[in-house]
């Protein structure tokens, strides 16, 4: 064996007892699970969710699974997030049990609140909530990924919460979809009917785009509105054109039916 043939094969070797060696850079070793149990207990205790849930912690092959009762959507979330510090499989079953259930239209209520008064509630967002028994239901779109997880987040902090079904949707990112969807927004509040809107950051009709598919979501005040808002998205180069605008009264006709069935 030649002398570089010996050192190569030496530095081999040693590369192997570096990756075997505990403790070292590169070790793939998996922790014990009673190791992540702890570690994720410990994770509770810091974030103080031993004194406003009791939440129990099972590790098997290293996968997580959170069971047990939490008082808010919050301390569920927070439960969440504190176990997949240590593992990216967790399994959350915690059930939220809030001290003082809330009616659903008190709730919707405060989810809509907290979502206008969200300074990153865009132009280019639009979200509607439904609540039953304390479950909201998030549907529309927002524009950048991250907010689909800040406006849940943001919404865990409404009393009453047990549960968030997110359904956002994201705006298409390919530039065709941003330049047809800048054409179509800025044609709709350049028209004479909604310029008195232009630049205000909470727009009558808002615009969603993917794929080359247009949707228009909002509420106006007149079927003309309506129907001039489909008509300019028309003539657009958009491959359809989904007009879901709602008119003043009928939109509130609905709100009425959906108030009257969170009281029953």
């Amino acid at each position: 064996m030649t002398a570089t043939s010996l050192a190569r094969l030496l530095a081999a070797a040693a590369a192997c007892l570096a990756l075997a060696a505990p403790g070292r850079a590169g070790d793939t070793a998996v922790r014990p699970d009673a190791e992540v149990k702890a570690r994720v207990e410990q994770r509770l205790v810091k974030a103080g969710l031993d004194r406003t849930a009791d939440i129990r912690v099972s590790v098997a092959n290293g996968a997580i699974r959170l069971t047990g009762v939490a008082v808010s959507y919050a301390d569920y979330r927070a439960a969440e997030r504190a176990a997949r510090k240590e593992s990216r499989s967790v399994d959350n079953q915690v059930h939220v049990v809030p001290e003082e259930p809330r009616a659903d239209k008190a709730i919707r209520e405060d989810a809509t609140r907290e979502i206008l008064r969200w300074e990153r509630y865009g132009p280019f967002d639009a979200l509607s909530v439904d609540v039953r028994e304390g479950v909201l239901d998030l549907h529309g779109w927002v524009d950048t990924p991250t907010k689909k997880g800040e406006i849940e987040e943001r919404l865990a902090q409404v009393p009453g919460v047990r549960d968030v079904h997110n359904d956002l949707r994201l705006q298409g990112f390919s530039s065709g979809d941003r330049r047809l969807l800048a054409e179509v927004f800025g044609r709709i509040y350049a028209d004479p009917l909604f310029e008195r809107w232009a630049g205000r950051p909470d727009p009558p009709v808002r615009v969603f785009v993917a794929r080359g598919r247009i949707t228009l979501a909002g509420t106006v005040g007149t079927n003309v509105e309506k129907v001039a808002a489909g008509n300019i998205a028309r003539g657009t180069l958009g491959f359809s054109v989904n007009n879901q605008l709602q008119v003043e009264g009928d939109a509130r006709r609905q709100e009425d039916r959906k108030k009257v069935e969170g009281e029953s």
